[in-house]
């Protein structure tokens, strides 16, 4: 699977009549406006979080907590983007761990020290169990606990914080539906390896 081939583009992969808040596996990248990079910088194979950064990892963190069955199996804040390999199961479920390559270290949303991931196949799709506490956030006019909805709040939240009025966001997303365990395990090696690839990274603002 090659992932952002040539230049990178936010033009949306959604599919026509798909429910984006059903149970599936989303690879969801978000980059800033103009392909800036706001968030820090990569030192030694390693993101650096800066001021900005620090913000969009507390915020990633909260949204992690709030969604109960949501699981971030991976994720990582690059200097102008941030890649998420999320999973929506409607049952409650619980004993996982969230990675984020964003710093040196794991996060997980659970207390239980044998935290367990447990994939399974259906139909061709990865899914994995999640237990996240509930919290309030804001409501906007999108369907509660989709994708969508999710990144509206997330880039409202982080705007506010960065620059108040003009977004700091392009204005669109990427999406892909993850269909197999085989393009899963890309995708998530792809997240926990971009900060050593953006030197060849298509949405560094400075590779040619």
């Amino acid at each position: 699977m090659t992932l952002f081939k040539d230049k990178f583009r936010t033009i949306s992969n959604r599919l026509k009549n798909w429910d984006y808040s059903s149970e599936a596996i989303y690879f969801i990248t978000i980059v800033t406006k103009g392909r800036k990079c706001i968030f820090g910088n990569i030192e030694g194979d390693k993101m650096i979080l800066n001021h900005n950064g620090k913000i969009i990892e507390k915020e990633l963190l909260k949204s992690i907590t709030i969604r109960k069955n949501w699981f971030f199996h991976n994720w990582v804040i690059m200097p102008n983007h941030i890649h998420l390999l999320i999973e929506i199961k409607n049952n409650e479920v619980s004993n996982v761990e969230t990675h984020s390559s964003a710093s040196t270290h794991s996060i997980s949303t659970t207390q239980n020290n044998d935290s367990h991931i447990s994939l399974t196949t259906n139909k061709g799709d990865t899914h994995c169990s999640a237990s996240l506490q509930n919290q309030s956030e804001p409501k906007l006019s999108r369907k509660p606990n989709s994708i969508s909805s999710f990144i509206a709040v997330f880039k409202s939240l982080t705007t506010k914080q960065i620059n108040d009025i003009d977004s700091i966001w392009q204005a669109n997303y990427h999406d892909h539906i993850v269909r197999n365990y085989k393009t899963f395990e890309t995708i998530y090696d792809y997240i926990k390896n971009n900060p050593i690839s953006w030197e060849k990274d298509s949405i560094n603002s400075t590779f040619q």
